[in-house]
């Protein structure tokens, strides 16, 4: 989140500092959906009844709330505003940094090499995103960028020797982290490629190859989904446990299609809007704080409105897509690679979290697909030489304006998204100290967390320090009157009154209907 949102603010930053040199006007479409989906945003964030600190900065461990969103509406705006040919052709070489430093930490975490000890359930060949599958997907991604680079002309041999030994290594690594997510958004992202590639060269022929690739989707769509012959070979129970978090998301959608739940508010309401068969389906304790698709997420965070201000987003992906290709008389390699990298994130997004990691790759696909359309329509798409089969770019002006609003914007951007993670390593400081007034006050660092101040309840309450474990617990309930762990821990203490639990039982029903546990 640090990092997103510094780099949004330093966007921002560029943008107001040349604000005179660029052309508006161009752009009005643009600015009216992206302004119109942050003030949804921040519409939401101070309706919502819920902590404010938790709309501007997400839950723990999500952090996909007001600043995040807004981070990425930034950066959105300023690939649309930077892209054109001399900035897609720095793209592959963007990725290959990216994705070999991802490669890499990979390789060393399948081999038992990775110099951090980790603890964690699942695959240990997680990369930098802290889950397999996050991994797998994004190497996936960003092989899609790098398979289009065969299509370069008059490439060198050793170029295309690395782009093959990179490729086999993500298919190795993709493999280790047990996650077939990877596979399914590479193999659809270079289906794309060379979708375009055989379309460019014969239109005949590319439809022939459109037609098989339809019914090659919805074979792997249905194998998903257990039906058809793929079924045996792609189905996996998680996907029946993604139907309960999406029929969960779309129930929160319908029952406040207006405002939605809040920001990053899925957690606090999973309970509520789960059917009956996915709280008996693994049991009641068994949750889930996002809808595993992000086009659910957001509806349920904003509503309709937010939802569809997000689709004409995508929509307008799309058209610029289509017009970049049709008036190209050329394939060109990095636009093609960009177009099957963003359908490869989409179809990530519709399975998986809104993960930052790989969130931030979408918006930034999205604005540079939207801006190359924009800022060459009036210009050849090709305004770039290549010599010995390399792109030369021309070099990027600077000005002192620039730097200064670089060095301000970014200042800025680490001020405000550090919070959660100052409050994060004093709670730890707090713990390792052993000094229980130390970690009772860290129970109430801001920005405040539910989860945190039950975890500093119940340490206090194990240690036969009950009052001070009650105290922290009661004040969490009025901080967060729709966490249902939060009335559970109040439940659990030994010194709770009997209305005191009784109030925790009947708050715990009514956040959780359906579940038999409660009596």
């Amino acid at each position: 989140m640090i990092g997103a949102v510094t780099a949004g603010f330093m966007c921002l930053g560029l943008l107001l500092a040349n604000r005179k040199s660029i052309s508006w006007g161009k752009y009005n479409l643009v600015l009216g959906l992206i302004s119109s989906f942050a003030i949804w945003l921040f519409t939401v964030a101070l309706i919502s009844k819920s902590e404010i600190s938790q709309q501007l900065f997400g839950t723990t461990g999500r952090n996909t709330g007001f600043l995040t969103y807004l981070a990425f509406s930034l950066l959105f705006v300023g690939c649309v505003v930077a892209a054109n040919p001399n900035q897609l052709s720095q793209i592959p070489r963007t990725v290959f940094v990216v994705g070999t430093a991802s490669l890499v930490y990979g390789l060393l975490q399948s081999l038992g090499l990775d110099p951090i000890n980790w603890v964690s359930q699942f695959s240990p060949v997680f990369g930098f995103l802290g889950n397999p599958n996050f991994q797998s997907s994004l190497l996936g991604i960003l092989g899609v960028i790098v398979f289009a680079q065969f299509f370069v002309k008059n490439l060198k041999y050793q170029s295309k020797l690395f782009v093959a030994i990179y490729l086999f290594a993500t298919i190795f690594v993709i493999r280790e982290t047990a996650s077939q997510q990877g596979f399914l958004v590479l193999f659809l992202g270079i289906g794309i490629v060379i979708g375009l590639y055989v379309v460019n060269r014969n239109k005949t022929l590319g439809i022939c190859y459109g037609a098989l690739s339809f019914l090659g989707f919805f074979g792997v769509l249905f194998g998903t989904l257990n039906k058809g012959p793929l079924g045996s070979i792609l189905y996996k129970d998680s996907v029946t446990y993604r139907g309960d978090y999406w029929r969960a998301g779309w129930n929160m959608t319908v029952d406040h299609p207006i405002f939605g739940v809040g920001l990053d508010n899925y957690g606090d309401w999973y309970r509520r809007s789960r059917t009956i068969e996915a709280t008996l389906r693994r049991g009641p304790d068994t949750i889930s704080n996002a809808a595993h698709n992000v086009y659910l997420d957001i509806s349920s965070y904003g509503g309709f409105p937010l939802l569809i201000i997000y689709l004409a987003l995508m929509a307008l992906v799309v058209v610029s897509a289509i017009k970049v290709l049709r008036r190209q008389s050329d394939f060109n390699p990095s636009f093609a690679g960009l177009v099957g990298a963003w359908a490869a994130f989409q179809a990530q997004s519709i399975i998986s979290i809104n993960q930052i990691g790989l969130a931030i790759w979408g918006w930034v696909f999205s604005g540079l697909i939207v801006g190359y359309e924009i800022n060459t329509r009036h210009s050849p798409l090709v305004q770039q030489s290549q010599k010995k089969g390399r792109v030369v770019a021309k070099p990027v002006e600077s000005s002192t304006g620039s730097v200064l609003a670089l060095f301000i914007a970014f200042v800025l951007g680490v001020l405000i998204s550090m919070p959660p993670y100052i409050a994060s390593v004093k709670y730890k400081s707090a713990l390792e100290s052993g000094n229980p007034t130390v970690v009772q006050n860290a129970a109430y660092l801001w920005p405040h967390d539910p989860s945190r101040m039950s975890q500093v309840a119940m340490t206090l309450n194990d240690n036969r320090l009950e009052a001070e474990g009650l105290n922290v617990a009661t004040d969490a309930a009025k901080k967060f009157p729709d966490s249902f762990g939060v009335w559970a821990t109040l439940y659990s203490m030994k010194s709770a009154t009997a209305d005191q639990k009784a109030q925790a039982l009947t708050q715990m029903k009514r956040l959780d209907p359906l579940n038999p546990t409660l009596k």
